[in-house]
Protein backbone atom coordinates (compact mmCIF):
# COMPACT_ATOMS: atom_id res chain seq x y z
CA UNK A 1 0.00 0.00 0.00
CA UNK A 2 1.60 3.39 -0.80
CA UNK A 3 2.32 5.94 1.97
CA UNK A 4 -0.84 8.86 1.03
CA UNK A 5 1.69 11.21 2.03
CA UNK A 6 4.42 10.36 0.07
CA UNK A 7 5.69 13.38 -1.76
CA UNK A 8 7.36 11.55 -4.69
CA UNK A 9 6.11 8.45 -6.81
CA UNK A 10 8.16 5.16 -6.92
CA UNK A 11 8.73 5.57 -3.10
CA UNK A 12 8.73 2.92 -0.73
CA UNK A 13 5.30 1.28 -0.18
CA UNK A 14 3.97 2.26 3.40
CA UNK A 15 2.53 -1.38 3.82
CA UNK A 16 4.56 -4.41 2.35
CA UNK A 17 3.01 -7.20 0.88
CA UNK A 18 2.97 -10.37 3.11
CA UNK A 19 1.24 -12.22 6.32
CA UNK A 20 1.15 -12.07 9.87
CA UNK A 21 2.05 -8.07 10.19
CA UNK A 22 1.99 -6.00 12.72
CA UNK A 23 0.80 -2.89 11.30
CA UNK A 24 0.91 0.50 12.83
CA UNK A 25 -1.67 3.12 13.41
CA UNK A 26 -1.30 4.92 10.02
CA UNK A 27 -0.57 2.12 8.46
CA UNK A 28 -3.68 0.26 9.19
CA UNK A 29 -5.45 3.01 8.19
CA UNK A 30 -3.97 3.51 4.82
CA UNK A 31 -4.17 -0.67 4.81
CA UNK A 32 -8.48 -0.61 5.59
CA UNK A 33 -8.72 2.91 3.41
CA UNK A 34 -6.76 2.49 -0.08
CA UNK A 35 -8.48 1.43 -3.19
CA UNK A 36 -6.20 0.35 -6.28
CA UNK A 37 -6.96 1.84 -9.66
CA UNK A 38 -9.28 -0.29 -11.16
CA UNK A 39 -9.77 -3.04 -7.43
CA UNK A 40 -13.29 -3.57 -7.11
CA UNK A 41 -14.75 -1.95 -3.90
CA UNK A 42 -15.32 -5.12 -2.01
CA UNK A 43 -11.70 -5.77 -1.96
CA UNK A 44 -11.17 -2.77 -0.01
CA UNK A 45 -14.42 -3.67 2.12
CA UNK A 46 -12.24 -6.51 3.16
CA UNK A 47 -9.26 -5.13 4.36
CA UNK A 48 -11.45 -2.85 6.47
CA UNK A 49 -12.65 -5.70 8.33
CA UNK A 50 -9.63 -7.30 8.98
CA UNK A 51 -8.34 -4.44 10.20
CA UNK A 52 -11.13 -3.69 12.59
CA UNK A 53 -11.58 -7.50 13.87
CA UNK A 54 -7.23 -6.75 14.28
CA UNK A 55 -8.09 -4.30 16.40
CA UNK A 56 -10.68 -6.04 18.76
CA UNK A 57 -8.47 -8.68 19.34
CA UNK A 58 -6.13 -5.92 20.47
CA UNK A 59 -8.63 -4.36 22.68
CA UNK A 60 -8.94 -4.55 26.09
CA UNK A 61 -12.13 -6.71 26.95
CA UNK A 62 -12.28 -5.26 30.20
CA UNK A 63 -14.95 -2.65 30.28
CA UNK A 64 -13.78 -0.20 32.03
CA UNK A 65 -10.54 0.02 30.82
CA UNK A 66 -12.07 0.12 27.14
CA UNK A 67 -13.39 2.87 27.88
CA UNK A 68 -10.63 4.73 28.65
CA UNK A 69 -9.21 3.79 25.86
CA UNK A 70 -12.49 5.71 23.89
CA UNK A 71 -11.90 8.76 26.13
CA UNK A 72 -8.11 9.20 25.69
CA UNK A 73 -8.81 8.45 21.43
CA UNK A 74 -10.82 10.97 21.63
CA UNK A 75 -12.04 10.82 17.53
CA UNK A 76 -15.63 10.29 18.13
CA UNK A 77 -16.41 13.87 18.02
CA UNK A 78 -20.79 13.55 18.37
CA UNK A 79 -21.17 9.49 19.35
CA UNK A 80 -24.56 8.37 19.36
CA UNK A 81 -23.19 5.84 22.60
CA UNK A 82 -21.79 7.29 25.65
CA UNK A 83 -18.02 6.76 26.52
CA UNK A 84 -19.09 4.30 28.97
CA UNK A 85 -21.46 2.37 26.83
CA UNK A 86 -19.30 2.18 23.80
CA UNK A 87 -16.49 1.06 26.36
CA UNK A 88 -18.74 -2.10 27.26
CA UNK A 89 -20.02 -2.61 23.99
CA UNK A 90 -16.30 -2.66 22.35
CA UNK A 91 -15.29 -5.03 25.27
CA UNK A 92 -17.83 -7.64 24.60
CA UNK A 93 -16.77 -7.71 20.59
CA UNK A 94 -13.20 -7.88 22.04
CA UNK A 95 -13.55 -11.30 23.86
CA UNK A 96 -15.75 -12.60 21.00
CA UNK A 97 -12.71 -11.48 18.70
CA UNK A 98 -10.22 -13.31 20.72
CA UNK A 99 -12.74 -16.41 21.30
CA UNK A 100 -13.06 -17.11 17.31
CA UNK A 101 -17.05 -16.14 17.79
CA UNK A 102 -16.72 -12.56 15.72
CA UNK A 103 -16.27 -12.62 11.91
CA UNK A 104 -17.42 -9.94 9.12
CA UNK A 105 -19.61 -10.22 6.07
CA UNK A 106 -20.33 -8.37 2.67
CA UNK A 107 -23.56 -6.81 2.49
CA UNK A 108 -24.87 -7.37 -0.94
CA UNK A 109 -26.55 -3.77 -0.67
CA UNK A 110 -27.91 -1.91 -4.03
CA UNK A 111 -26.58 1.41 -5.54
CA UNK A 112 -28.66 3.52 -3.18
CA UNK A 113 -27.56 1.30 -0.10
CA UNK A 114 -30.32 -0.84 0.53
CA UNK A 115 -31.04 -4.58 0.37
CA UNK A 116 -33.48 -6.29 -2.31
CA UNK A 117 -36.01 -8.51 -0.69
CA UNK A 118 -34.31 -11.59 -1.72
CA UNK A 119 -30.70 -10.34 0.05
CA UNK A 120 -32.59 -9.73 3.20
CA UNK A 121 -33.53 -13.18 3.19
CA UNK A 122 -30.28 -14.23 2.80
CA UNK A 123 -28.55 -11.81 5.36
CA UNK A 124 -31.52 -12.84 7.95
CA UNK A 125 -30.72 -16.58 7.22
CA UNK A 126 -26.58 -16.83 6.39
CA UNK A 127 -25.79 -13.71 8.69
CA UNK A 128 -27.82 -13.69 11.83
CA UNK A 129 -28.49 -17.34 11.33
CA UNK A 130 -32.18 -17.16 12.17
CA UNK A 131 -35.39 -15.71 11.40
CA UNK A 132 -35.74 -11.91 11.74
CA UNK A 133 -38.73 -11.23 14.73
CA UNK A 134 -40.28 -8.15 16.32
CA UNK A 135 -38.06 -7.84 19.71
CA UNK A 136 -41.65 -6.18 21.14
CA UNK A 137 -45.13 -7.86 20.66
CA UNK A 138 -46.36 -4.16 20.78
CA UNK A 139 -43.80 -2.61 18.36
CA UNK A 140 -44.58 -0.94 15.20
CA UNK A 141 -45.78 -3.35 12.50
CA UNK A 142 -43.10 -4.00 9.62
CA UNK A 143 -44.25 -3.94 5.83
CA UNK A 144 -41.73 -4.64 3.26
CA UNK A 145 -42.94 -2.77 -0.34
CA UNK A 146 -41.79 -4.32 -3.66
CA UNK A 147 -43.09 -1.74 -6.39
CA UNK A 148 -44.26 -3.29 -9.50
CA UNK A 149 -46.22 -0.48 -10.57
CA UNK A 150 -43.96 0.84 -13.37
CA UNK A 151 -44.25 4.15 -11.88
CA UNK A 152 -40.74 4.63 -9.62
CA UNK A 153 -41.66 7.71 -7.36
CA UNK A 154 -44.95 5.14 -5.84
CA UNK A 155 -41.99 3.70 -3.47
CA UNK A 156 -41.76 6.65 -1.90
CA UNK A 157 -45.50 7.57 -1.62
CA UNK A 158 -46.58 4.38 -0.12
CA UNK A 159 -43.88 4.78 2.45
CA UNK A 160 -44.79 8.18 3.93
CA UNK A 161 -48.54 7.03 3.70
CA UNK A 162 -47.83 3.26 5.70
CA UNK A 163 -45.32 5.50 7.99
CA UNK A 164 -48.47 7.93 8.49
CA UNK A 165 -50.09 4.96 9.66
CA UNK A 166 -48.04 3.85 12.24
CA UNK A 167 -46.04 1.19 10.28
CA UNK A 168 -42.49 0.30 9.69
CA UNK A 169 -41.29 0.75 6.16
CA UNK A 170 -38.97 -1.97 4.48
CA UNK A 171 -38.19 -1.15 1.31
CA UNK A 172 -38.21 -4.13 -1.15
CA UNK A 173 -36.96 -2.49 -4.26
CA UNK A 174 -38.55 -2.35 -7.61
CA UNK A 175 -39.70 -5.32 -9.74
CA UNK A 176 -38.33 -5.94 -13.30
CA UNK A 177 -41.44 -6.07 -14.77
CA UNK A 178 -45.22 -4.05 -13.92
CA UNK A 179 -47.46 -6.72 -11.97
CA UNK A 180 -50.86 -5.48 -12.81
CA UNK A 181 -52.99 -6.23 -9.23
CA UNK A 182 -51.16 -5.57 -6.05
CA UNK A 183 -50.86 -8.49 -3.09
CA UNK A 184 -50.40 -7.80 0.87
CA UNK A 185 -48.84 -11.64 2.27
CA UNK A 186 -49.14 -12.21 5.85
CA UNK A 187 -46.99 -15.17 7.00
CA UNK A 188 -48.35 -15.81 11.24
CA UNK A 189 -52.19 -15.96 11.19
CA UNK A 190 -51.86 -13.45 14.10
CA UNK A 191 -51.37 -10.57 11.40
CA UNK A 192 -54.23 -11.15 9.10
CA UNK A 193 -55.62 -8.00 10.62
CA UNK A 194 -52.71 -5.73 10.45
CA UNK A 195 -52.41 -7.15 6.35
CA UNK A 196 -55.71 -6.40 6.19
CA UNK A 197 -55.01 -2.78 7.66
CA UNK A 198 -52.13 -2.18 5.60
CA UNK A 199 -54.14 -2.49 2.60
CA UNK A 200 -56.37 -0.59 3.37
CA UNK A 201 -53.86 2.08 3.86
CA UNK A 202 -52.84 1.72 0.94
CA UNK A 203 -55.91 1.90 -0.75
CA UNK A 204 -55.73 -1.58 -1.81
CA UNK A 205 -59.00 -3.90 -2.18
CA UNK A 206 -59.32 -6.42 0.86
CA UNK A 207 -59.62 -9.37 -1.85
CA UNK A 208 -55.66 -8.51 -2.39
CA UNK A 209 -54.43 -9.59 1.42
CA UNK A 210 -53.78 -13.83 1.59
CA UNK A 211 -51.83 -16.07 3.42
CA UNK A 212 -48.21 -16.81 2.20
CA UNK A 213 -44.07 -16.22 2.70
CA UNK A 214 -43.42 -13.18 3.65
CA UNK A 215 -39.79 -11.09 3.49
CA UNK A 216 -37.82 -12.13 6.25
CA UNK A 217 -37.72 -8.68 7.61
CA UNK A 218 -41.36 -7.83 7.56
CA UNK A 219 -44.34 -9.05 9.20
CA UNK A 220 -46.48 -7.86 6.33
CA UNK A 221 -45.12 -8.09 2.60
CA UNK A 222 -46.37 -5.69 -0.38
CA UNK A 223 -45.92 -6.10 -3.88
CA UNK A 224 -47.62 -2.56 -5.48
CA UNK A 225 -49.06 -3.52 -8.58
CA UNK A 226 -50.48 -1.44 -11.38
CA UNK A 227 -54.18 -0.75 -9.75
CA UNK A 228 -52.42 1.19 -6.79
CA UNK A 229 -53.34 4.44 -7.00
CA UNK A 230 -51.63 6.47 -4.50
CA UNK A 231 -53.74 9.05 -2.69
CA UNK A 232 -56.98 6.78 -2.90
Amino acid sequence: MPDPDAKKKGEAPLVKKGKAQTLSGKMAVAYATHRGSGEDQNAQLERFGQVMYGVLRKMTSDPDAATVTVQTLGQILEPPLTDKDLGAFLARLSERAKGGDHKNALLPVQEDGTLTAEASDGVVKDVLGGTAKSPDKNAAVSVSVRNATGTEDNTEKARVVLLNGGFTFRDAGTAGAAEASSEVVYADAADKENATEVAKTLGLSADAVSKGKTSANARVSVVLGQDYQPGS
